[in-house]
């Protein structure tokens, strides 16, 4: 019966609404084009070509609403979530890194869709857990879906993510599905497993 769920999750549906999380590998030949997002905070900062497009636009928008928000982090290769989780581990641990990072193939960044915000204000940058405090996080929350887009680990849902709260991290699910996810306060993997219990006749 897991060979229907997997099915549901990697083949069902179209890229942007894939799950990639600690139990779902992101696949080695999903096809997808990068593109450079020119971000001001740091250069060779890439996402799926859509998937910028619709954050341009949530980033234009936010600017006008008095929010200056720019991409950390990207897409990242398998190679790349390596060397962040190797670093990370001899920074802070394997438990603290368990909880934050995704291990290299089961990241959502490999798809190009997932990215990490960073908000600049009076010429200083605000990274992670550094405006976490601040009133942009409900507006990231809010409006979010409006261009595609979920709080992919949100507060509350760190049991069913496997993930701490990361108000920061965004990915890309199209406005269809990022408009139901939102209206019914579900995540991804809540989405496949009710998806999964209709499909069982549950």
């Amino acid at each position: 019966m897991e060979d229907l769920k997997e099915n549901i999750i990697c083949n069902e549906g179209d890229l942007y609404t894939i799950l990639v999380n600690k139990d779902n590998q992101c696949p080695d030949n999903l096809n997808f084009e990068i593109v450079d997002v020119n971000s001001l905070y740091m250069n060779d900062r890439y996402l799926e070509k859509e998937a910028f497009n619709m954050w341009k636009l949530f980033q234009e928008q936010a600017k006008k609403d008095g929010f200056h928000i720019e991409i950390e982090s990207g897409y990242r290769s398998k190679e790349l979530q390596q060397q962040i989780w190797d670093e990370i581990v001899l920074e802070k641990g394997l438990e603290h890194t368990k909880k934050y990072v995704a291990v290299p193939g089961y990241s959502e960044h490999q798809t190009g869709l997932a990215l990490d915000i960073c908000l600049e204000e009076n010429g200083k940058y605000y990274c992670d857990t550094e405006f976490t405090d601040h009133k942009v996080v409900k507006y990231i929350a809010d409006n979010a879906y409006r261009f595609g887009f979920i709080v992919r680990y949100p507060k509350g849902k760190e049991e069913i993510t496997g993930y701490n709260y990361e108000p920061w991290h965004i990915r890309y699910v199209g406005l269809e599905l990022a408009k139901e996810l939102t209206d019914n306060n579900l995540t991804l993997e809540e989405y496949y497993d009710n998806k999964y219990s209709k499909k069982q006749g549950r």
